[in-house]
């Protein structure tokens, strides 16, 4: 009765314009709770999808990695099987031979009553066919057992194909089933700009304590480093973080110009943040850090695949050009020249949005499964190319961000 009585006097108070005393705005429009109670609670439930995300992602590469082995070994069983083939009729001649006698006796209708000469010839010539088929056995068995061995690899790989199989689609099914509990929550907890920005300054938080911790960690490489009798390299005045960084300049590039697999010590840079940049997928998303990810046909993971639903709104990061174009793997794609001076490639669009010159946030397309994702679930392959160069690690700056 008294908290029913209380309500009725809230509800009072507020129908006649007077401000209620004691009422607090925090728990405003937060679907019960403080906004900063459902900050939390999206922060985790974001947490919780990106984990999945990387784990289908990081299942994905061992998949692609299990097939191309599986290609391999499939085809260099059929090569032996093809070289057994092609013996088998010099064999089964050899083994013919061999039973009626054309062996170190030699065969009556070749030696007769000829002469030494012609004996020594007929000599010669049996050694010939005796080595040849020696030969012709020893090879054919060879290849049998090269071929036994390969096919015991083949079906051995085949299995591990299966279990790959079976795994990706169970990781696939649980990121896909966290995206949609995060959909949820951002429905029912999202409901006001007081969340949102509780929401902000809990994710700016997060940044500069990944930021503290990195700088920590690169004051200790270098101190290794330098220990080591090295002057540390050139690493710019960014801070690393494993193998990621934040505000440095040297960018996120591997190898030869950025399109190698996982460096050991590099610098990812953010960006853009805040009121410069915007999250490219504008809904509830899932991704996880796979750069350098092991890919089909040996190629490197050079983007940022973010889970979402088919059809979620996918927008400009920046003021910029948007341009169509299509490829095998990508499917439907957009290049984004970006007003920073920076290009963005966008892959697997389900369809495009407006196109040309747009503004930061504007619609420019949708999710999809376009291109190679047809074999996967839809999402959106996100690339940073730092002055129009190579691929930079995209993740810090879409965490930074999403």
């Amino acid at each position: 009765m008294r908290k029913f009585g209380g309500m009725l006097v809230v509800i009072l108070l507020s129908s006649v314009g007077l401000p209620l005393v004691g009422y607090n705005a925090a728990h405003a429009d937060t679907g019960g709770g403080t906004a900063q109670d459902a900050a939390r609670e999206i922060a985790a439930a974001r947490d919780r999808a990106n984990a999945a995300a990387e784990a289908w992602t990081q299942a994905e590469s061992k998949l692609d990695v299990i097939r191309d082995e599986k290609i391999k070994l499939d085809q260099e069983v059929l090569s032996l099987q093809q070289q057994a083939n092609e013996l088998q009729t010099t064999v089964e001649s050899v083994a013919v031979n061999r039973y009626i006698g054309t062996g170190t006796t030699g065969i009556g209708l070749l030696t007769g009553t000829a002469g030494p000469t012609e004996l020594a010839q007929t000599a010669m010539l049996i050694g010939i066919i005796n080595e040849a088929s020696a030969s012709s056995l020893d090879e054919y068995a060879d290849i049998h057992k090269k071929l036994d061995k390969k096919k015991k690899a083949a079906d051995k790989t085949s299995k591990q194909f299966e279990a790959a199989q079976t795994n990706f689609k169970a990781l696939q099914q649980k990121a896909l089933d966290e995206v949609d509990r995060l959909r949820v929550i951002e429905k029912a907890r999202l409901t006001s700009e007081a969340v949102k920005k509780a929401l902000d300054a809990q994710r700016q938080k997060a940044n500069e304590k990944i930021a503290q911790d990195s700088a920590e960690k690169l004051k200790r490489d270098q101190a290794q480093a330098v220990g080591a009798g090295s002057d540390g390299g050139d690493i710019g005045n960014g801070v690393t973080t494993g193998n990621r960084a934040s505000g440095g300049s040297a960018g996120g590039t591997t190898g030869s110009g950025g399109g190698g697999g996982r460096p050991g010590i590099t610098i990812d840079q953010i960006y853009g943040s805040g009121d410069d940049w915007v999250c490219p997928i504008q809904g509830s998303t899932a991704f996880g850090d796979t750069w350098g990810a092991a890919r089909s046909g040996g190629r490197k993971h050079e983007g940022v695949d973010m889970i979402s639903s088919r059809g979620t709104l996918i927008v400009a990061v920046v003021d910029g050009f948007a341009e169509p174009k299509q490829n095998e793997l990508g499917g439907t794609t957009i290049w984004f020249t970006g007003a920073d001076g920076n290009k963005y490639y966008y892959a697997h669009l389900d369809a495009y949005a407006t196109l040309g010159q747009v503004v930061k946030g504007e619609v420019i397309g949708y999710v999809g499964d376009t291109g190679n994702a047809r074999f996967s679930t839809p999402h959106l392959h996100f690339e940073i190319h730092p002055l129009g160069g190579p691929a930079v690690n995209p993740y810090p700056t879409v965490r930074a961000n999403c």
